[in-house]
């Protein structure tokens, strides 16, 4: 990766190179220049697998025709790529998340990511998968990140836009040796360039808001340098690019793509995820047009800022307003909700604090390392958040219904924001709700599902988990509809690596076989485990009885009620009721007593409710639990365990989830059964008892 000095060196080698071959007025048209030929010659070195120096770039340079005719080609073939749809069609970010993952180095990103050559799967591998404008995966990161929202602001003790918030944060990072670098962005002239810093040099020349579209090269670049921790400051559609990649199994359900030498891309680890308030970005070319426009030499900027419907350009001078109205955007911007980065771990920016100070939103336990280092201040004005948040959102809505209006391709890529929505046959969504216990409605919510399932075109499912599953709608109505059945009372969710909802048949509240509550059992579940992610899905089935209705043993947590019987001899007969209605045979009559077979009996408690003489008294009641089991394509008998209690069986299940989430590997692929196969089934049962008795 290019350091912060062979940056410098680097770009006073292409200086001096066209100054000796052209005389070249314009500084936008130079600095245009200056991109075109750094991108080519950073391309070279990669095709030719060698290390970046400044003889690519003579070499660029020396084969430079007529310099229009050169800006004017395009920068690579016209390839065949699965992301081709979103950026043609002016729905990418922009942020390159793709240009970073792909194993092979297939992909340039200069104002665009775009295929340097052809990919043998045509580009239907991680850079799609991680494009945060294929799908947000917001959903399942937000689970799995568990984000809070604690607003503050605050002030560096070095010099940085908004307070230098930012600079100094990462700067202790550094010094306290939780990172080995940070990826930030720096600048030619406001060009931006994606940077790796070590330390405060390289931080000062970052510290300012470009504005304008960067890469996340640099990422890369780290860790092809052997860096292995690291901090970024991104923008929001950056910040989601990001976390689709820390989250990437449980998002792709495979591990990362491996390129041509066997290995995915290199990538160091991305401890800290810094967003940056954003309203949109502009094209570098268009930036610089809107500054001669108005007699302002982009080199003499100091600090650009946006302030409501203005951007205020900084020079030692003056300020000068400039209508956003009047600046083209780039064009995904319009496509994008996300105003305060609502996915990193902290959030910075200026809305909401007082002047010369940052706003700090913290959203993670790692964002709050922040308080380590910042004094913290509370009464940030929230409502100017919102109503930047209310703007983006405004503009979003707009863009949407224009698309639709013209229609134009929208990939609905924000469905994603939502536990529940899945993607069906014919390019049709499902919407998925979570059941109630034991899969019991009111008949009016029944009726109202009807009815607006009927509304948007769809079909109802009830799944064999008592779940209203919404079939065949389409794309643009998923969001909608989910919201709408929201209002009636449905939870959506239910999808994905996480607790399923839970299973229960009706129970002792309406089935005369039932001898456990199960639909208390099931609502106490839902509300401590629903939508709790883990490595792979994790099903919880509720049983009111032996004959497991639900399927208990072949589920991840089973639980079915027992009542094992004993015989009061004085009260028995020997009339054999109990032993006509006994399923398995486990009673017999010897003389004028009925007799269990305990190896036999299930626990049923059959026999007590037939006893006309009131003859049977409880041996033993409580839960059968087993755990580890599965259906499907492998299906595996869960090991049984009994427990008195209630109590006893939510520690079981606590402990259960725990050693599960602690050894589980291979995110989207393996279930229970298989952590406690490749641990030992007895190691695995010892774990847990070890975890409840230390709890």
């Amino acid at each position: 990766m290019l350091t912060i000095d062979m940056d410098k060196k680097i770009n006073k080698y292409i200086d001096q190179l066209i100054n000796e071959k052209y005389d070249l007025n314009n500084d936008s048209f130079i600095t245009e220049l200056k991109m075109r030929i750094w991108d080519r010659a950073n391309a070279l070195a990669q095709e030719r697998d060698e290390d970046f120096n400044e003889e690519f770039i003579k070499e660029i340079i020396d084969n430079i025709g007529i310099v229009e005719e050169f800006l004017k080609e395009p920068a690579t073939p016209d390839y065949k790529w699965q992301l081709n749809k979103i950026v043609d069609e002016d729905l990418c970010a922009k942020c390159g998340t793709c240009s970073i993952v792909c194993p092979n180095n297939l992909i340039d990103f200069t104002n665009q990511p775009e295929l340097k050559e052809q990919c043998l799967r045509e580009g239907n591998g991680m850079c799609q998968e991680v494009c945060p404008r294929t799908n947000s995966g917001a959903y399942q990161i937000s689970i799995r990140e568990n984000f809070f929202e604690e607003n503050y602001y605050g002030n560096g003790n070095i010099k940085g836009q908004s307070g230098g918030v930012v600079t100094t944060f990462l700067q202790k990072l550094i010094e306290d040796n939780k990172i080995d670098g940070a990826i930030v962005v720096g600048d030619d002239h406001w060009k931006p360039l994606s940077l790796i810093v070590t330390g405060y040099e390289g931080l000062a020349d970052a510290r300012k808001s470009k504005y304008t579209i960067s890469s996340l090269s640099a990422i890369r670049e780290a860790g092809e340098m052997g860096l292995k921790r690291v901090a970024v400051v991104a923008l929001p559609c950056q910040v989601a690019g990001l976390r689709k990649i820390q989250h990437y199994q449980y998002l792709a359900k495979h591990s990362p793509e491996r390129g041509k030498n066997g290995k995915p891309a290199e990538l160091p680890e991305i401890k800290y995820v810094l967003g940056l308030f954003c309203t949109g970005k502009f094209d570098y070319k268009d930036l610089s047009r809107v500054l001669e426009n108005k007699n302002i030499d982009i080199k003499d900027v100091i600090k650009f800022n946006v302030d409501g419907p203005n951007f205020i350009v900084s020079t030692k001078d003056k300020d000068t307003k400039i209508k956003l109205s009047d600046m083209s955007l780039s064009p995904g911007c319009l496509m994008c909700r996300d105003f305060d980065a609502q996915l990193a771990d902290i959030s910075f920016g200026e809305k909401g604090s007082p002047e010369g100070n940052t706003t700090i939103i913290v959203r993670t336990e790692t964002g709050r390392d922040i308080a380590n280092y910042i004094d913290l201040q509370e009464e940030v004005k929230v409502k100017n958040i919102q109503k930047m948040r209310e703007f983006k959102e405004k503009r979003f809505k707009k863009e949407v219904a224009r698309r639709e209006k013209e229609n134009q391709y929208n990939s609905y890529y924000y469905n994603g924001d939502y536990g529940g929505i899945g993607q069906a046959q014919n390019g049709f969504n499902f919407v998925r709700f979570r059941s109630n216990p034991a899969g019991f409605y009111d008949a009016d919510v029944v009726i109202k599902v009807a009815e607006i399932t009927k509304k948007y075109g769809g079909k109802v499912k009830l799944t064999n988990r008592g779940e209203f599953e919404i079939h065949e709608i389409e794309p643009k109505y998923s969001e909608p509809l989910l919201l709408e059945l929201r209002k009636i009372g449905l939870i959506n969710g239910g999808e994905g690596p996480l607790v399923r909802s839970t299973l229960a048949c009706p129970g002792n509240q309406h089935c005369m076989l039932g001898l456990i509550d199960t639909i208390d059992l099931a609502e106490k579940c839902e509300d401590k485990y629903a939508e709790k992610p883990f490595t792979y899905k994790f099903k919880i089935a509720v049983s009111g009885c032996p004959n497991k209705c639900v399927r208990p043993q072949v589920t991840d947590f089973g639980i079915n009620g027992v009542k094992y019987p004993i015989t009061i001899e004085e009260k028995c007969t020997g009339c054999g009721r109990c032993q006509d209605v006994c399923k398995v045979d486990a009673l017999e009559i010897r003389g004028d007593i009925a007799i269990t077979n305990p190896d036999i009996c299930i626990g049923c408690g059959k026999c007590f409710n037939a006893c006309p003489n009131d003859a049977k008294d409880v041996l033993y009641e409580g839960y059968s639990l087993y755990i580890g089991g599965k259906g499907g394509r492998e299906m595996v008998q869960g090991s049984q365990m009994f427990v008195e209690s209630e109590e006893e069986l939510f520690e079981t299940l606590e402990a259960v989830q725990e050693i599960y989430s602690k050894n589980g590997k291979k995110p989207q692929k393996e279930r229970l059964a298989g952590t406690m196969k490749r641990m030992g089934v007895a190691t695995f049962l010892r774990q847990v008892e070890e975890f409840k008795n230390q709890s």
